[in-house]
């Protein structure tokens, strides 16, 4: 039987908060006695991918990262290796089919948030969790997405995207975390999750093709009008406030560099939290706010509740699916976790199934902010509500990541049929990979 001895490690979407989180993954394998080739996918291969500029990355070049700019980029990444590992990204489906052909097994992770998932047609799919296996069932059946896996080649591992080789607690204490954001450690730490204001642009122009340029202005001022009610009614119950701008703020696809901080501080005396911060502010922050957003999923990852705001000024903007639907997916009540004991048929909000928190218009959230049981969750609830959008939250995702795809790489490796045997050996005699293979090979024999 063949050993597993080389695995082809891609990386998905470049969030500055957590961007190296798939390092983790890479040694992980090399503590299996693997070696790993991590590939870096540039813009025009991932559009959320890395910026050019990370080719002189210190971190990714200490681990001999390989950029992927095209198919022969990849091609060439693939030489010597036996298993490909790829963390979910829209864009993928043509390196799983790549891999195939090269009889490669694939396994494909998550490592973001919200509520995407590509599952590629990956050999193995790694979800997050109980409602992101029913989500992408779901999308499979009103035809919104390709690559699809089918229960039987899909395992519930969590996700990546809050992990780092760090112990669980934070690096930095409260205290110095406020003193850092010049905020009172004896107040409640509010972070504000709005949407981005450039992207949301382009998102209305795609929801509604019908609206006219003026009518997506007047409705973007709208929704900042009401982010600002949001600001002043957290600094009126007494809080500290802290804005965490979206990963797309920070994303020149959608928008300059620089450009949404701008705004916000034309707008309002904020603190904006330092991307990489993100983790610290998850530990130390006692609530989080938004209008329209799936950030209630990972201040509920860290045990922390959240309020959805109604605004007052503009009706939500229903994404491209069905809500009733996406309900329907959800195992644990709707809506906020202070109803769950109504079991309520419906979510007030269409961003989110189900929620750790609050729901209210902007005129209720200064008397809730001021009222001590609006921070307090039942941990039955943060329990079941962690279980159903995330397994776990215990750190060792990447490991149960690792375990589940050396079993699948190595039980492929040792019972391949006669036609992955041939793609192998077809793969294997390619010049390029036969001299990669030389090349080891020599440098092993005079070791």
């Amino acid at each position: 039987m063949a050993r597993l001895k080389r695995v082809l490690l891609v990386t998905g979407r470049y969030l500055r908060e957590n961007p190296y989180r798939e390092l983790r993954i890479k040694r992980l394998l090399e503590s299996h006695g693997v070696e790993v080739a991590l590939a870096i996918p540039g813009r025009d291969v991932n559009r959320a991918g890395f910026m050019s500029d990370a080719r002189n990355d210190s971190v990714l070049l200490q681990d001999g990262a390989c950029w992927i700019g095209g198919e022969w980029d990849f091609r060439v990444a693939l030489r010597g290796c036996q298993g490909v590992l790829l963390s979910s990204w829209r864009s993928y489906d043509w390196m799983t089919a790549m891999a195939r052909h090269a009889g490669l097994p694939t396994v494909g992770f998550t490592a973001t948030s919200g509520q995407d998932h590509w599952p590629n047609d990956v050999d193995l799919c790694l979800v997050r969790s109980g409602m992101a296996s029913r989500l992408l069932a779901y999308f499979d059946r009103t035809n919104q997405l390709i690559g699809y896996v089918p229960p039987s080649r899909t395992t519930i591992v969590g996700s990546m995207l809050h992990e780092t080789d760090e112990p669980l607690g934070p690096s930095m204490d409260r205290e110095s975390f406020c003193l850092r954001y010049g905020m009172d450690p004896s107040r409640k730490i509010v972070t504000l999750f709005p949407a981005g204001v450039h992207p949301y642009r382009v998102k209305l122009a795609a929801w509604h093709s019908d609206w006219s340029q003026s009518r997506i202005d007047a409705f973007i001022q709208r929704m900042v009008g009401d982010y600002l009610e949001i600001c002043k009614a957290i600094l009126h119950a007494g809080c500290n406030l802290l804005i965490k701008l979206h990963p797309a703020a920070y994303a020149n696809y959608w928008c300059q560099e620089g450009e949404e901080v701008d705004l916000w501080h034309r707008h309002v005396d904020a603190r904006i939290l330092i991307p990489e911060d993100a983790r610290l502010m998850f530990h130390h922050m006692d609530i989080g706010v938004g209008i329209n957003t799936n950030s209630s999923m990972d201040t509920g990852y860290f045990n922390k509740p959240f309020i959805y705001v109604k605004p007052d000024s503009f009706d939500f903007i229903v994404p491209v699916v069905d809500v009733r639907e996406m309900e329907a997916c959800c195992g644990i009540p709707l809506g906020p976790s202070s109803h769950w004991h109504t079991r309520p048929e419906a979510s007030p909000t269409p961003w989110m199934t189900s929620w750790l928190g609050h729901f209210c218009r902007i005129d209720q959230l200064s008397e809730l902010l001021s009222d001590p049981e609006t921070f307090r969750l039942d941990p039955a609830h943060v329990q079941t509500y962690v279980e159903e959008f995330w397994y776990r939250n215990d750190n060792r995702t990447g490991e149960r990541i690792v375990e589940a795809a050396l079993a699948h790489f190595e039980t492929a490796l040792a019972h391949p049929d006669l036609a992955v045997r041939w793609r192998r050996f077809r793969h294997f005699i390619a010049p390029g990979s036969f001299l990669h293979w030389v090349r080891k090979h020599m440098r092993y024999q005079g070791s």
